[in-house]
């Protein structure tokens, strides 16, 4: 007798409307210890089917069964729930009490393990995850990538059989995106099964099976090199496949014989043994660049005529007020006044007219820093300038606020209003516009970000896809007619149509409409497309400021900061490729210099 699939699927439908089905008969099965990716674009039926895996919705039509247990009978929840994890793409859905070590430890309470057991699980899966030494901190005072990875904690302290992460590394730096990688496989070869729901095809390549959604349905089951080689499929639904693939093919069509690769790894070594015939066209080496300046004010170049829009100087940041002093002599201490820093000693120029990415790992203080330049926060010391007056004045903070729009993680969070008409109108009804100027104002934002007013304007926010909602809250700060818009990693979470379209919006409003543009990212590749230039914090510091190619090319920099090369500077340099100074690298670049 064969033994039962681990979780098996038979014809399941489900709809959240009565209507559109969400899921349309979809019937797979999944053996203990396999290590899966769905893949698929937004909107495909992914984390509908995730949910379905452990029981948070049950299907309209069909079955679920984990480990012979049907998921329709509530009577079979809690077992179901305990042997599958869950990591969700927003660490703030799912994330319940006020300290570190309590969130890990909620599981394994429900649970009713011994006070010993749950210590051991805590501190086990906080070293795993790299939040030992924060077992006490607020989780209200974390990064959104450092959330995500105590959301991976509270998974891994259930100690559960399978464990599904739905886009669990979207908020994740790239070492920490590296990281949880890393730890899928290790989780792997400890016998867990692991799930994972993701639109990136470099995740899906790390997968032993690939499931690709479209509509509700399956439209590939099996080998990630099938799915992620075939260009029909990937083109259908708008999916890239991951860059050894890509490099390798734009290779082959200039005449290199290489074969078609699936990591980078296998790609290096491959293109360095076509070099014994294909020469690459010798530039200057990478070590003869100018190395970034790591220092806090970084010396004038050419783009430095411009005048700045925001300074910093001398500026530090902590979400911790100080201990009265009565208190700390209570303590019987001297403690520091104020504790560790967000931001410690800042000081550079943001100029005019430019598009500037800020860079860092996982709590290094991007988003404080862009909360700084709006005023939404207040230095602890120092001063913030914009164009030369400090903020702290309260007649400089409301007219700053008129000036400096800004865009937070998950902007479709900031959504509130009734209407889309209602929603973008709102900062401009705020400034006190008369209600003709204010419908101007609302019909130019919208066209800005390729929305119609005429088609969307009495449609509830809370009806319209996912990237539609983005716009709009883009459309809503653009109605304010700021000069200068900050965004907080802008792209997270959008899938490779909707990631692209975003960043075209990007450059387009700070080309055609002039804006300065301030933008967080942890995907380097963004940074080095459309970036003028980088500043790179580490631990609350600015490590460099320079232009990417300058960044991206200094390994003993990114690995001090924790970041990593975007493929095409990571490929290069494995193949000792020397990238040239302001040269911004692409596949189309590489290929025609190396098949020379």
């Amino acid at each position: 007798m064969m033994n039962m699939p681990f979780i098996q699927l038979e014809n399941v439908s489900f709809s959240y409307d009565g209507t559109t089905r969400a899921l349309d008969r979809v019937s797979l099965s999944i053996d203990a210890g396999e290590f899966v990716c769905i893949l698929g674009p937004n909107g495909s039926g992914k984390s509908t089917l995730a949910k379905h895996l452990n029981a948070l919705l049950v299907p309209d039509e069909g079955s679920v069964l984990v480990c012979g247990r049907d998921s329709s009978n509530p009577e079979n929840h809690f077992e179901i729930r305990k042997g599958i994890g869950m990591v969700f793409q927003n660490p703030d859905d799912q994330l319940v009490a006020s300290s570190v070590e309590d969130e890990v430890a909620f599981g394994p309470q429900n649970l009713g393990l011994p006070l010993a057991e749950i210590r051991r699980r805590v501190d086990d899966a906080l070293l795993k995850t790299g939040l030992d030494g924060f077992e006490k901190r607020d989780v209200s005072t974390l990064s959104g990538g450092q959330k995500q990875r105590l959301a991976i904690a509270g998974a891994l302290a259930m100690h559960p059989q399978a464990i599904v992460f739905d886009e669990a590394s979207s908020m994740l730096d790239p070492q920490g995106r590296r990281e949880f990688l890393d730890l899928c496989d290790d989780l792997h070869r400890l016998g867990l099964s692991i799930i994972m729901i993701t639109h990136s095809g470099d995740e899906a390549a790390r997968a032993r099976r690939v499931i690709v959604l479209d509509g509700g349905r399956i439209a590939f089951d099996g080998a990630p090199m099938d799915a992620l080689s075939s260009e029909g499929l990937l083109e259908r639904l708008s999916l890239n496949a991951p860059f050894p693939i890509r490099m390798s093919r734009t290779l082959q069509a200039r005449g290199m014989k290489i074969e078609t690769c699936l990591t980078m790894d296998e790609l290096v070594a491959r293109t360095k043994a076509a070099k014994g015939v294909q020469k690459a066209k010798p530039f200057d080496g990478i070590s003869n660049l100018e190395a970034p300046v790591s220092v806090n004010r970084h010396q004038p170049t050419s783009s430095d005529v411009r005048p700045p829009f925001i300074t910093f100087d001398n500026v530090s940041f902590s979400y911790e007020a100080p201990l009265p002093r009565a208190l700390r002599r209570k303590k019987g201490s001297e403690e520091q006044e104020i504790a560790p820093p967000a931001l410690d000693g800042i000081s550079f120029d943001l100029p005019e007219g430019e598009i500037i990415g800020i860079a860092g790992h996982t709590g290094s203080g991007k988003s404080t820093l862009l909360q700084l330049c709006d005023g939404l926060l207040r230095p602890t010391r120092g001063q913030v300038l914009v164009r030369g007056n400090d903020i702290a004045l309260k007649s400089v903070a409301v007219e700053t606020r008129r000036q400096v729009g800004i865009v937070l993680q998950y902007p479709e969070h900031q959504l509130f209003a009734a209407t889309v008409f209602d929603e973008v109108a709102f900062g401009p009804r705020n400034l006190g516009c008369d209600e003709p100027v204010v419908e101007q104002r609302v019909d130019d934002a919208l066209a800005a970000v390729h929305l119609s007013l005429a088609g969307l304007r009495d449609r509830s926010p809370f009806a319209l896809s996912g990237g539609q909602q983005r716009r709009v809250a883009l459309a809503s700060v653009l109605a304010m007619q700021p000069d200068l818009l900050l965004l907080d990693e802008p792209t997270a979470g959008l899938d490779p149509l909707l990631h692209e379209e975003f960043l075209f919006l990007i450059e387009e409003l700070h080309g055609l409409h002039g804006l300065t543009c301030v933008l967080t990212s942890h995907d380097m590749s963004d940074l080095a497309r459309i970036c003028n230039r980088l500043l790179v914090l580490s631990e609350g510091r600015v490590l460099a400021i320079g232009e990417p190619s300058r960044i991206f090319s200094d390994a003993e920099l990114l690995d001090t900061a924790h970041l990593a090369a975007p493929d095409e500077y990571a490929y290069a340099a494995g193949i000792g490729f020397g990238v040239p100074a302001n040269e911004a690298l692409t596949i189309e670049y590489l290929a025609s210099n190396l098949c020379l």
